[in-house]
């Protein structure tokens, strides 16, 4: 089963600051190229997320 990473990323920010500031205590905020930064819950980071490469640049309460 091949996963769908658009759809769990949802809309793209350029910013780092942005989506920091844009995501709830309980979101973090990732990347796979430094160039664009998505907010996800922590769980879909963990189960889906890490293995594809990506980050976290900001976690949760920052």
């Amino acid at each position: 089963m091949s996963v769908n990473v658009s759809e769990i990323l949802g809309a793209p920010y350029e910013s780092k600051i942005d989506a920091q500031v844009d995501k709830s205590p309980s979101e973090v905020v990732v990347t796979n190229t430094g160039e664009m930064f998505y907010i996800v819950e922590r769980e879909v980071y963990d189960n889906q997320l890490a293995v594809l490469g990506y980050e976290i640049v900001v976690a949760e309460g920052e």
